[in-house]
């Protein structure tokens, strides 16, 4: 009869032990999102990104970690190295990044600023899905300080749904008014504007969000919002162009994502309307031909 007991107590020690883990306090990550992503996304671009204070995570303003378990698919007993998970969801993968430091199971790290949590894609094909599984959806569990050590675990909380088919930008060319050097009236000053629309077409359904962001090709001109560098085969110098927001007058603000009128539906045309005008960079001007560009680039949500 003992030989018997022996290892029934050893199988139900074994199975004990991930629930244990399983019920470490929690914070949750993209907690009752929709997730929407291009199913054209290229493998590694992050597509989320959900971020905790150490308040949140040890209840201090430092958090001394001292390891952590990393589960794949949110399965208690399929655990990782580090620092990628696979997710429930095919064609998406998760990792932590402690100060911008990737976890790993074997992590020892002073955390002081913040906790990153990005959903990212990874080789497999994509399909929508859901990064909550089953009644538990726990995807990391970080051990940290103290004589017997604490933990929280970080749940993951959206369904995810990839769309077919994104918006395109159309190639566009903004010909300005010739204007004369003396319209100037020093640095930072403006003429010549030109009202037009950068134009989104045929943008599917499905997105939360589309949002623009706007790159000088060139670079930005320093110490003058919204304004675009020369290109090399321009001939004038001291003048840029600058491009505003046509309904705020704000000057556009670079390589930051910006929120367009998509709301969801599907969309043959969408306009942006903004304003492009000459803008004085230096105290003296000379006269010639002035070309700027810059690029734009689409991120849904």
């Amino acid at each position: 009869m003992s030989m018997m007991h022996a290892p029934t107590l050893l199988l139900a020690v074994s199975a004990f032990w991930p629930l244990v883990a399983q019920c470490a306090p929690a914070i949750t990550a993209f907690d009752a999102e929709r997730i929407a992503a291009p199913s054209n996304t290229a493998i590694g671009v992050v597509l989320a990104r959900n971020y905790f204070t150490t308040q949140q995570l040890c209840e201090k303003d430092v958090c001394e970690v001292t390891g952590a378990t990393l589960y794949n698919k949110a399965v208690p007993w399929n655990t990782a190295d580090g620092p990628d998970v696979e997710t429930s969801v095919s064609g998406l993968s998760v990792r932590v990044l402690l100060d911008g430091v990737p976890m790993k199971r074997a992590t020892r790290q002073t955390v002081r600023n913040m906790v990153e949590v990005q959903l990212f894609r990874d080789n497999k094909t994509p399909k929508n899905g859901t990064l909550k599984p089953g009644t538990v959806s726990r995807y990391f569990i970080i051990n940290y300080g103290g004589l017997l050590g604490s933990s929280t675990g970080i749940n993951l909380g959206a369904d995810v749904n990839f769309i077919n088919g994104t918006c395109s930008v159309p190639n566009q060319t903004v010909n300005l008014p010739d204007v004369s050097r003396t319209s100037f009236r020093g640095v930072g000053s403006t003429v010549g504007g030109r009202s037009f629309s950068l134009r989104l077409t045929n943008c599917p359904a499905g997105y939360n969000r589309v949002g623009y962001q706007v790159s000088p090709l060139n670079g930005p001109i320093s110490g003058i919002p919204g304004a675009l560098n020369l290109r090399p085969d321009s001939t004038a110098s001291g003048v840029g162009i600058k491009l505003s927001d046509a309904k705020t007058q704000l000057p556009l603000v670079f390589d930051r994502s910006i929120a367009t009128p998509y709301n969801g539906s599907a969309a043959a045309q969408i306009d942006i309307p903004l304003n492009a005008e000459y803008v004085q960079t230096e105290e003296k001007i000379t006269g010639g031909t002035v070309q700027a560009g810059a690029l734009v680039l689409l991120d849904y949500q």
